[in-house]
Order: C-alpha cells, then sequence, then structure tokens
C-alpha cells in the first residue's frame, strides 16, 4: 500500500553548495553520503536526498515545493535575510493556516517556510 512519503529528492547543481545550503541555513544534518553525488539528510525526521543534477536535468524552475514548518516566521525570515538567502517576498505572506514566505536554493530550487497560527479552519 502506498501511503507514505519516504523521502524527497532535491537535485542540486553543485553538492558541496547545496549541502551547505540545506545544514547551515535550514538547519538540516548530514545522515550519509553515498559517493560523491549523493547525500542524505535529515530534519526532525524528514529524510531529504541531495543528488548532483546533469545540466540537462537541471530545471529553470523549481517542480517540487517542499515545506519547512517555522515556529517564529518572523525571526526565521530576518535570519535568512540577513545570511543572504534569496527571499520571493519582501515579508512572510499571509495564508488560510497562517504565514508562509518561500525561499530558493543556490539551484534554484524553492522551498516554501510555513507557520501555521490558524489550526482550526472551517471547511
Amino acid at each position: 500500500m502506498l501511503n507514505q512519503v519516504c523521502v524527497l529528492t532535491v537535485k542540486v547543481q553543485n553538492i558541496k553548495e547545496g549541502v551547505h545550503f540545506y545544514t547551515n541555513l535550514l538547519d538540516f544534518t548530514v545522515l550519509k553520503q553515498y559517493g560523491e553525488n549523493i547525500i542524505s539528510l535529515n530534519n526532525n525526521g524528514l529524510p531529504l536526498i541531495l543528488e548532483k543534477a546533469e545540466k540537462s536535468d537541471t530545471p529553470s524552475s523549481s517542480t517540487l515545493l517542499f515545506g519547512i514548518q517555522s515556529t517564529n516566521i518572523q525571526e526565521d525570515f530576518r535570519r535568512l535575510q540577513e545570511k543572504g538567502v534569496k527571499i520571493i517576498s519582501d515579508e512572510p505572506i499571509p495564508c488560510p493556516p497562517g504565514y508562509y514566505f518561500v525561499v530558493e536554493d543556490n539551484s534554484g530550487n524553492q522551498i516554501e517556510i510555513v507557520e501555521y497560527v490558524n489550526h482550526s479552519l472551517e471547511v
């Protein structure tokens, strides 16, 4: 039965830069390295694989958007901005569950940072 996401793979142009971005800026940790082109990362149980992309595999825009939960979106926005992370908006944006903003890694992959504020929404 297919009912659980077990891993997300993000293709990056440069493994070393990708590891730096995800570990130093987004607080992932390195779990294991599989040769020179694949590295397994983790953030509070979320498995993520960084894989070196072939030039022809690199999309011109992100085709997968994954989210990382924030407990203080204003602080995380400021911290990432100070570290020079490319942020796609001028400030966190309101959305039905709370607030979000989108950042790009050094390969152009987009990551949504979201803080859930409204836990009970009417359907």
